[in-house]
């Protein structure tokens, strides 16, 4: 990564698919160049620099993009979709957590489980298409930890939309709106997430009159998790 040098697109040399990042002392700007797409200016701009913020975002941000295009190719969906999930399970059992891949609920789908510090987590693979949705349950606190690691870096002081209804959505928004855009949903529980990367919901609190403790159950799906991005997880989430 150049930090100092203005942006310009990868040379006709540059392998496909590829990124090309430039930075100044505050900003990245990356592109990505894909199969007859030559980047003409950056299609995504980070307000950091340090090589692990950087490399955060690509994986967050930029490879789902990129995986979705190659997997545009792939004659064997499901060999595709197995071996995936195939790797998202090595990594979580590498950290010691046990496993369970299954079929999914519906067709062209496939799911791998695992728990760990209380939560039990849910990965969907769909058709051919590379990026996760993630499912988590479990006590209020943990999700809340579970969560952010999906999300944009935290940034206190951002508001708390007004007239959130629920003790447990109240609290979720409390964490949700440090890291973007969070909003009630009619039927109750939370949107959270806009633009591009990682999106959800919370789902209503399973007893609205509960007050809303770190041990209280919460349920959270998260969709548009690459599978590069849930592996680069595996130590924050399977220990």
């Amino acid at each position: 990564m150049d930090c100092t040098a203005p942006w310009r697109p990868p040379g006709p040399g540059h392998p496909r698919p590829g990124l090309v990042a430039n930075g100044t002392a505050w900003t990245t700007e990356i592109g990505w160049q894909l199969p007859d797409r030559e980047p003409t200016r950056p299609d995504l701009r980070i307000h950091r620099t340090a090589p692990a913020a950087v490399a955060r975002e690509i994986l967050r941000l930029v490879l789902p993009v990129l995986d979705d295009e190659a997997a545009r190719t792939l004659q064997d969906g499901a060999r595709a979709r197995l071996e995936l999930l195939a790797e998202i399970g090595h990594a979580m059992r590498a950290q010691g957590a046990a496993t369970y891949e299954r079929a999914g609920l519906l067709v062209n789908t496939s799911g791998i489980t695992w728990s760990s510090s209380g939560c039990r987590y849910s990965a969907t693979l769909h058709g051919t298409n590379p990026v996760a949705d993630i499912q988590f349950q479990g006590p209020a606190r943990a999700v809340e930890r579970a969560v952010a690691h999906f999300l944009p870096e935290s940034a206190p002081g951002r508001p708390v939309p007004a007239g959130i209804r629920g003790r447990l959505e109240r609290r979720m928004a409390q964490v949700l709106a440090r890291h973007g855009h969070v909003e009630q949903l009619e039927r109750k529980g939370l949107a959270f997430g806009s633009g591009p990367g990682p999106y959800g919901h919370v789902a209503p609190a399973f007893d609205p009159a509960a007050r809303a403790h770190d041990i209280t159950p919460a349920s959270v799906d998260v969709h548009g998790v690459g599978v590069d991005f849930l592996i680069s997880l595996a130590p924050h989430l399977a220990r």
